[in-house]
């Protein structure tokens, strides 16, 4: 089979595999780990093997592939630009902290795809292994896979901390009290706590391989 003819089947073999083939800003770090996923399937297939087993290749790559493309951190950079030359100005302050709010909830529902997708992939793989079909050495790309992907969300998380830590700071300077900052960076640490759940749900699936 061709390579055209392989890649006009690829997203339909590859939508189930990374949860659900959803649009751009709901399935963002997901769609960024297709690129990847795609090359694994097309130089599976060009191998002659079967669906079955190329789809599988392919999560191995597109799990690992996606732990490098959040936008979480990035989100974060352009809203400190934008704070940038008004760090004392109250009212920038806020939307600062509900903009990094924003940015934690949609990091959240992408940890949480990542979570399910990580977590199919390796029962799948569990049951391989107990039917002896995956060799030491796919053992191992998918143990560093998963290790790829439990390193990028724990950075991503790290930035968030390092974010929040910076704005707690700025709110013990600040006088008289702000009920509104207050709620903000109390959602923000509400929020970063549920990510790091979800972080441990990933080191979990990690040490199951």
């Amino acid at each position: 089979m061709k390579a055209a003819a392989i890649l006009r089947r690829l997203p339909a073999a590859l939508c189930a595999l990374l949860a659900g083939c959803q649009t751009a800003p709901q399935n963002a770090s997901l769609q960024c780990g297709a690129g990847a996923a795609a090359t694994g399937y097309l130089v599976c297939k060009l191998l002659g093997r079967p669906d079955s087993e190329c789809v599988k290749a392919a999560a191995v790559v597109g799990v690992g592939g996606a732990a490098v493309c959040y936008s979480y951190a990035s989100n974060l950079d352009k809203r400190r630009k934008e704070l940038a030359g008004r760090e004392n100005d109250l009212d920038a302050r806020i939307r600062y902290v509900r903009g990094i709010n924003a940015d934690s909830e949609q990091l959240n529902a992408d940890l949480g795809k990542r979570v399910a997708a990580t977590t199919q992939s390796t029962d799948e793989l569990l049951v391989q292994v107990r039917q002896q079909k995956v060799t030491a050495a796919r053992l191992e790309k998918e143990r560093q896979a998963r290790e790829e992907e439990l390193r990028g969300a724990n950075a991503q998380l790290a930035r968030g901390e390092d974010a929040l830590t910076e704005v707690k700071a700025y709110r013990t300077r600040t006088r008289p009290a702000s009920p509104d900052l207050d709620a903000a960076i109390q959602k923000q640490e509400q929020l970063l706590a549920d990510a790091r759940r979800q972080v441990d749900l990933l080191a979990a699936q990690r040490a199951r391989v």
